[in-house]
């Protein structure tokens, strides 16, 4: 299926009210008109009220003249300017225009142009996301025995809609900071770095990254949402409805590639919670250094010491008020030579006899001396220690080994079952434990199958199963 193109939903047009140089005008109009529906049953009010709010805007903005270019109208009274707006906007694909029943014209926002402005909105507010609330909802979905009568359509979908809408929360306050970082260093006074460490504390700090690592924090609830969403997975009966119903709302008729789609679905929802520690830590990480960014600046235009720091802080600052004194000034037009004396600084590439380098002392490079032939093992110890590893190897549960003992044991038989085996001691419980072990490797000259009954020898108890010979 080919990618759907923006263009294919909205008009070319959609664009230009808001590349025009009256921008903010028409910004403030479509704001204006989306907020007029609130009250309404859908997004359609009558002309006459929305030339009656856009009028009362313009009467407060009496200082606005616009001239349309398209066809130069100039647009002078509250009216005019009001139904202008209106008709760019139409064309441009942001409103339409119905005939009602009682013949009244109703002013329409298209679904596309209101989602535009909602964003509007929110973009100017600002608002800080509370994050304890999206993740208690989530839990509170997936907790809710009576909701998976439809898994797909009453948890699933609500579950993936708030865990996206969480992690862009997390990377906007992620970007924010980043933002604060950036312009902390900016041509700051001491001052004003000071009163921005503590704007930044009170709008960023203690709101949005002190509730993350308090209140808000995810780790609360986490375990016990993805323990909810593999039983998802792992319970063919809920996950048999809930590909049904992925399939009825997302409109998919091979349930092949419905149950694919659907399992991506919940292990991103899984892997997003799995990377909340990633997302946290490098937002400590970004707060960490913008506070060290604010304290060493400020501590450096406050020094004023007379070691070297000071007066290295001292010349820097008179460097700056001299340059900055004509703003028509710049480091290539010509001043005072002594200013540019300040820079002959250059680093020392030569070692010589007045170097403070110093230069190691070399040591006399001795021969070994020759070790004692009587140190180390008599040829009778060698040759009894080598039997004490070769006896260690044998008796050790290795794959090798275990295999050797499977060999002789299947010699003239197809299978066993280990509830035959040798079981007097703890050595023999152990073998049989790597017999199991081994039986799943693909190395292995065997197999085990798993047998759903639990046996009883001399006070030992395991779940018996079959041995074969692999073909």
């Amino acid at each position: 299926m080919s990618p759907i193109n923006l263009f294919n939903i909205i008009p070319e047009e959609f664009f230009k009210p808001l590349t025009s140089k009256y921008k903010t005008t028409y910004i403030d109009c479509l704001r204006l008109i989306y907020n007029t529906y609130k009250t309404e049953l859908s997004f359609g009010v009558d002309k006459e009220v929305i030339l009656s709010e856009l009028e009362n805007y313009f009467d407060k903005e009496s200082n606005i003249e616009i001239v349309f270019d398209e066809d130069q109208e100039i647009a002078r009274d509250s009216r005019a300017k009001a139904n202008g707006i209106l008709r760019r906007l139409k064309d441009s694909g942001w409103i339409e225009y119905e005939l009602a029943n009682d013949y009244k014209v109703k002013v329409n926002l298209f679904d596309y142009a209101a989602t535009m402005v909602e964003s509007f909105n929110k973009i100017i507010k600002n608002e800080e996301m509370e994050y304890q609330s999206l993740v208690s909802q989530i839990h509170a979905t997936l907790i809710n025995q009576e909701a998976y009568v439809k898994p797909y359509e009453y948890i699933i979908k609500r579950v993936a809609e708030n865990t996206d809408e969480l992690m862009v929360g997390l990377k906007k306050l992620n970007t924010n900071i980043k933002k604060y970082i950036d312009a902390i260093t900016n041509e700051k006074t001491a001052g004003e770095i000071v009163q921005d460490f503590f704007v930044y504390h009170k709008d960023i700090g203690s709101k949005a990254y002190h509730r993350i690592k308090t209140s808000d924090n995810i780790s609360y609830f986490r375990i016990t949402i993805m323990e909810n969403l593999y039983n998802i997975l792992n319970d063919k009966n809920i996950f048999d409805r809930a590909v049904t119903g992925f399939m009825e709302v997302e409109q998919i008729e091979d349930r092949g590639q419905a149950e694919d789609s659907l399992r991506g679905l919940i292990m991103s929802i899984i892997s997003a919670f799995r990377n909340y520690d990633d997302i946290v830590s490098e937002i400590d990480n970004k707060h960490s250094k913008y506070i060290n960014s604010a304290i060493a600046r400020a501590k450096f235009l406050l020094t004023n010491t007379n070691n070297a720091e000071g007066k290295i802080s001292r010349i820097l600052a008179y460097l700056s008020d001299e340059f900055n004194k004509d703003e028509t000034l710049n480091l290539y037009d010509e001043v005072d030579d002594s200013l540019f004396e300040v820079f002959n600084i250059f680093p020392q590439g030569f070692i010589d006899s007045d170097s403070l380098y110093v230069v190691p002392i070399s040591k006399k490079v001795a021969l070994p001396e020759e070790l004692n032939v009587q140190l180390g093992m008599s040829e009778e110890e060698r040759e009894l220690r080598k039997l004490a590893l070769k006896e260690k190897n044998r008796n050790r549960f290795s794959r090798k080994n275990i295999n050797s003992y499977i060999d002789e044991l299947l010699k003239d038989k197809k299978a066993v079952l280990a509830s035959t085996l040798p079981l007097e001691n703890k050595r023999d419980l152990i073998r049989i434990i790597f017999i199991s072990l081994y039986g799943k490797d693909k190395k292995s000259i065997y197999r085990t199958t798993q047998i759903k009954e639990t046996i009883s020898v001399n006070d030992f108890r395991f779940c018996d199963f079959l041995i074969e010979r692999c073909e």
